[in-house]
Parts: C-alpha cells; structure tokens; sequence
C-alpha cells in the first residue's frame, strides 16, 4: 500500500527534475543551510514580507522576553536546552542544527521559508510533529497558481491548525501540559466547527496583493502575516465581555454578581505561558471616584515543582514543571457567574442626615477585565559611584 510519505518521495523527485530545467537556485541560500532569507522573498511577495517583519514571529529569537528567559534556561541545564527552545523560536535549526546562529536566516526566527515548507503535520509525533522539505517547491493554502522564481504545490494543512499545533504546543516529558493552546482548541467548539487559528490570527486583508506588480498579476487572496497574538491590544478587547448583573447592598458588604465571557478566543483566556493572567477586578467608588473597596478574582493556570511549589518564573515553569496546581481559565465560550465582595461599614453606605437635608452617598461599582504578564526584560542600569571629592572656599 502506498504511504503519505512515499507519494511526497515520488512528487519530490519529479520537483528535482523539473527544477534542474525550469528553476534556478534561489538566491540568498546560506551555505549548509536549505533555507531562503525572508528578504529574498520579499523581492516578489512585498506586502507579506512587511506584514510577517512586525509579527512575533520575526522576532520570536530577538524579543527581548524571549531573550531573557533563554539566557536563564541556557545557565540553569549547562546549554542542554539550546536546541528544545530554538526548535520553535529559531526553528530552521531543525534541519540546519545551526545552533550557534550564524546564519541569517536562523536569526529570521519564524521565517517564512520554515513555514512554506512544511508538507506534513503530524500532531501524534511529540518529538517533530513537521515534516520538511526545505528547497525550491514552497507549499501554501493556494491552489492553482505559478511562480517564475520557484514550484508551488497546495498544502491542505497550511489551512489547518495543526499547522500551529507544532510550535504552540509544549509538553514536558513527565507528560504535563506547559503551554496547550493547540488542544484547548481542539477540544472547542471551534474546532468542532472547523474554524482554524488562521481564521482568526490570519484573516484575508483586501489592501495587499500576494506578488508586487511588476513580477506577475495576482488575483489572489492574502492573509495578514503580522499574526496578532496574546499582546495585541485588538484581539485581547476582542476575546472577552464582562457585564454587571446585579448589585446588592448590606449593612456589612456591597456584594455584585458579574458575567465574564470568552467570547473571541478560540482557546482557554488566557493561553500561552501560565506566567500570563487575565484579573477580574471590581471598584467600589465613592461621588468623586474615589476608590473605597477593590476586590480581584485571578483566572491563571499555575504549575508546580516536584515538591507542589507553585512556579512563578517563565524559567522555572519551562525548568520544573510536575503538575497543574490550578487551572481556573475560560475555556472557548464559556461565560461565568462571578461574586464580587466589598466589606463595608453601616456609615459608608448610609446617607447622611446634615442639618435636616438628607444626603446620599451616591455609591458606584466598576467591573473590568485586565490582560497581565510580568516578564522580566534587560533594561541599561545606571551604575554611578561617587569614588573621591574635594572641595575649598574661593579666597
């Protein structure tokens, strides 16, 4: 019976064969390396190019978070770890194993060629979920199309989210789930109705073309490559809604029942690194604003060690993960009833009584949402020392 992987040995001698008489090399290939710069292709696929070099993805080796968190897993396993984290962060290295960086294309991060040519997904595969093929055939979600620079092929799982299952996807050995925003998709109501991550993190823009003009006509759709993620400021006032749905007052406490609701977020709020919280925060506040009572309710997943201490650090939490201490997120749709409780006393909420004139207190409630991480980021310091000091009085 033939396989999968025996059909794309067959198409990929046949692509050999065509390229050696129909398509030169691509320039801009690194040597020992198989993979094209992402400025190569921008010399055809302009309007990509500038929306993929805003993305996180541009930069998943040169964030300055990324940076960090790496210096300190490299020190803590004596550089053991070099090659798990550049696998997504640097993930050419897969085939090129240029750990050390020198290449261009490594430091590209996710770099387009990494991800056009992926051929198959295999989630069921921990260890390389990707097969690649890196060379001239570059695979993608459209069908029927040309290029005078190299083969294309339509890839169905370039319009699937396995696609992003490799990468956002983190399990560590002992089996415990550091980083899960595939499946939690995956077991969403959104995958249950075939809506992908690319449906929502790559939408089809109307104001770009796919190739520049000059190179050929493209009546092609584009999906922004900028992939707005968990610190976009647009997709977090998407994700949620919060509403005040009753407010009632005591002698003792000023209690308000809230409905919180996924609403945009086709995985658990939030996703990613446990590190990340979304806060629930309630103000009661006085006539002029002022704050009297905050209440907060905190929706987090928190790992542990092998001794139940939670882990605090994106270091630790990739380090010395054993289990799910909590896990409090909304999942995709879900809306929950929350209590709020402000202690208050009789005389804050009662209306005075000044001079025969009643007064009121004129109380409010405030409920938001709030998106918070606390990375720890390098920043220049100052280091200033006085080291000696003379002064006399002028004569």
């Amino acid at each position: 019976m033939e396989t999968l992987e025996s059909k794309w040995a067959a198409v990929g001698l046949v692509g050999a064969i065509l390229l050696v008489v129909a398509v030169p090399a691509l320039a801009g290939e690194a040597k020992g390396n198989p993979y094209t710069s992402a400025k190569v292709c921008a010399g055809c696929h302009e309007d990509i190019y500038q929306m993929w070099s805003r993305s996180l993805h541009a930069t998943a080796l040169t964030d300055p978070v990324f940076d960090v968190v790496y210096m300190q897993v490299l020190k803590a396993t004596d550089g053991k770890a070099r090659e798990s984290c550049l696998r997504c962060h640097a993930p050419t290295t897969r085939v090129s194993r240029d750990y050390s960086l020198r290449q261009e294309v490594t430091r590209e991060g996710v770099t387009c060629d990494f991800c056009h040519t992926i051929s198959v997904v295999n989630m069921n595969n921990r260890a390389e979920p990707y097969t690649l093929r890196p060379g001239t055939v570059k695979f993608g979600p459209l069908g029927e199309t040309t290029s005078p620079k190299h083969l294309t092929t339509f890839s169905p799982v370039h319009e699937t989210s396995e696609l992003c299952g490799g990468c956002h996807e983190l399990v560590a050995k002992n089996g415990t789930v550091i980083m899960g925003t595939y499946s939690e998709w995956k077991e969403s109501p959104y995958a249950a109705k075939g809506v992908q991550c690319q449906d929502c993190h790559m939408p089809t823009v109307k104001d770009a073309t796919t190739v520049k003009a000059g190179v050929k006509v493209s009546t092609k759709r584009v999906n922004k490559h900028d992939l707005q993620g968990g610190h976009s400021v647009d997709q977090l006032q998407r994700a949620a809604r919060v509403e005040i749905l009753e407010v009632s007052k005591a002698s003792d406490a000023v209690r308000v029942r809230v409905r919180v609701t996924n609403v945009g977020s086709g995985h658990k709020m939030p996703t990613g690194i446990p590190s990340r919280k979304v806060l629930l925060t309630g103000r009661l506040k006085d006539a002029r604003g002022a704050v009297l009572r905050e209440a907060t309710i905190r929706y987090q997943k928190v790992l542990a060690d092998a001794q139940h201490k939670p882990l605090e650090t994106d270091a630790d939490i990739f380090l010395k993960p054993s289990t799910v201490l909590l896990d409090n997120r909304l999942g995709p749709q879900e809306s929950r009833i929350e209590e709020l409780v402000f202690p208050v006393t009789r005389e804050m909420i009662q209306d005075q009584v000044i001079g025969g004139r009643t007064y009121q207190r004129n109380l409010s409630v405030e409920v938001a949402l709030t998106y918070s991480y606390t990375p720890l980021i390098l920043q220049p310091a100052d280091m200033v020392q006085d080291m000696a000091k003379d002064s006399r009085p002028l004569q």
